[in-house]
């Protein structure tokens, strides 16, 4: 059997997950954190998050990975289990290990509408081998920028919008606020914990009525890069506010290596904002299709100026 050359971890210790990030990152530059992890194990629970690793028993380095999210129904919200972090190191392709991976993590999910995003090469790999054929109306557009050429001074900011940090808004309505452009899905005490882990900075934009209008999270990642995400705005000028007090308060922004966003295609205001931050070029480097194997869950594109994370989150 496959595995006889592998010891397959569930939920390993933090060195597991900081061994498939540094992987991921020299190889492919994916964008994630160590502090990921236990955001994934506490925000969602064991139960219902896993990290799948297969070791290479002779030489205990990390072979393969990937990891799943379930998000349960709550009276009456979509019920989605979200796959990503799917990888299988070079010395180890062409064995099938991957896709026993694969099967292995999802076999309890066949109730749930599954998702993952998909670079263009393995989309129709998915749609065809796996049931993934629901495709979702926009892709996401991964913009990067080098940071030393960013200048928050280009951004736009209304002094007449109410900005204030985490500690003073009202997590209920943020909550809420974040279900509606999420689809409906819930993710309450993932939310707090994303937005509260270390090297993680946040503002808030809110009304009069303390109803949360727009937010921006930024965090530093594994390779010394800020991903902004969740990034959720009401207009393109409330998103311009908060983008700019939010990287204000992230420690020598300038000396970072870039600064990432996954934007939906759609939003080309927030694609247009990106370009305006920065006084130097701005690179697309990659696309990434959306899709379920039962039915596509309706997002509010024009509001999403960045997602949370393309692992474990719809949006």
């Amino acid at each position: 059997m496959l595995f006889e050359k592998y010891e397959l971890l569930v939920n390993p210790p933090q060195a597991r997950w900081n061994e498939v990030v540094q992987l991921t990152h020299d190889e492919l530059q994916w964008k994630m954190s160590f502090h990921d992890y236990q955001s994934y194990l506490d925000g969602y629970g064991r139960n219902h998050f896993k990290l799948l690793v297969a070791v290479d028993k002779v030489t205990d380095k990390a072979a393969a990975c990937i990891c799943g999210a379930d998000f349960p129904s709550i009276d009456g919200s979509p019920q989605v289990f979200t796959i990503g972090m799917y990888y299988t190191h070079p010395d180890h392709r062409s064995e099938g290990l991957g896709r026993k991976l694969f099967e292995q993590l999802t076999i309890t999910a066949k109730e749930s509408n599954m998702f993952l995003n998909a670079a263009p090469d393995m989309a129709q790999k998915y749609a065809e081998r796996s049931g993934f054929d629901k495709f979702a109306p926009w892709e996401l557009k991964v913009m990067v920028a080098q940071a030393k050429d960013c200048d928050l001074t280009r951004l736009e900011s209304d002094p007449k919008f109410n900005i204030v940090d985490f500690n003073h808004v009202n997590f209920e309505k943020l909550d809420e606020y974040d279900t509606n452009v999420c689809g409906g899905v819930h993710r309450t005490k993932f939310l707090k914990k994303f937005l509260t882990q270390p090297e993680s900075y946040n503002k808030f934009a809110i009304d009069a009525n303390d109803n949360v209008i727009g937010f921006c999270n930024a965090r530093i990642v594994y390779g010394n890069h800020v991903v902004l995400g969740p990034f959720y705005a009401d207009s393109p000028k409330i998103a311009s506010t908060i983008m700019r007090r939010t990287l204000e308060e992230v420690p020598f922004t300038k000396c970072r290596d870039t600064i990432v966003a996954y934007v939906p295609s759609k939003n080309s205001r927030g694609i247009r904002m990106f370009h305006i931050m920065v006084t130097g070029p701005v690179i697309m480097s990659g696309v990434l299709y959306r899709q379920f194997d039962k039915e596509v869950i309706q997002t509010a594109a024009n509001k999403i100026y960045g997602i949370t994370e393309t692992d474990t989150s719809l949006i």
